[in-house]
């Protein structure tokens, strides 16, 4: 398990990603009931799905969730299986287009809920963040607002300032806003951040550069 996860912080390189998938699978072989691989290889299935192209995205994405329930199924109050369970629900509703992405509003909420129940610091307060991000991309009948956006987006700052991610997302939402002064914070706090080791750090840090690029050059 430690060799994976060594190689899951080098998932920048797919063809590690891709390594570190099969020894948890390898894991999961010898004892088919590893909680710790299954919400792995869940948490796995999102970055590949991310990074794969669109044709290949829906069944990496069915993957991820089926690793998920199953961890659970296993282990109902373990937050990293409900929280990585919740976030191949978003993406795989993101791949199918606007109504399926509706259908799983609920289900995401619910996965969310119960991560903020057992631990709302994972993931540097992810739940809020997700919460918030669904917040800004919903249409306001389906349960959309900026406000209440920055409100979760806020909580989650609580638990981890230092993600770039949230702050990206926050930057977003104010743009949205018309709040430019409060988006140029967060993004100059990206853009100022040391260069970050984690390769979803670092894709965020340049998404966080081109949105200021685009907004305030």
């Amino acid at each position: 398990m430690a060799r994976a996860d060594s190689l899951w912080s080098q998932r920048g390189d797919l063809a590690r990603l891709r390594e570190s998938m099969e020894l948890y699978e390898k894991v999961l072989s010898q004892d088919p009931t590893s909680v710790e691989a299954l919400w792995r290889l869940s948490r796995a299935c999102w970055w590949l799905g991310t990074h794969s192209p669109e044709g290949e995205r829906l069944a990496i994405f069915e993957k991820g969730m089926e690793y998920g329930k199953k961890a659970i199924l296993f282990k109902d109050d373990c937050a990293p299986c409900h929280y990585w369970l919740g976030v191949n629900y978003g993406v795989y509703g993101e791949s199918k287009g606007v109504l399926k992405s509706l259908s799983m509003v609920e289900p995401i909420k619910e996965e969310m809920n119960k991560v903020i129940q057992l631990d709302p610091g994972f993931m540097h307060g992810g739940a809020y963040r997700i919460l918030g991000r669904m917040a800004h991309k919903l249409p306001w009948f389906a349960g959309g607002s900026n406000k209440e956006s920055v409100q979760y987006l806020k909580q989650a700052l609580q638990y981890g300032p230092n993600s770039f991610l949230t702050r990206l997302f926050l930057a977003e939402t104010y743009l949205a806003m018309d709040e430019k002064e409060l988006a140029r914070k967060e993004l100059e706090w990206c853009i100022n951040a040391p260069e970050p080791s984690d390769p979803g750090d670092r894709e965020d840090r340049r998404k966080a550069q081109r949105l200021y690029q685009e907004n305030f050059r």
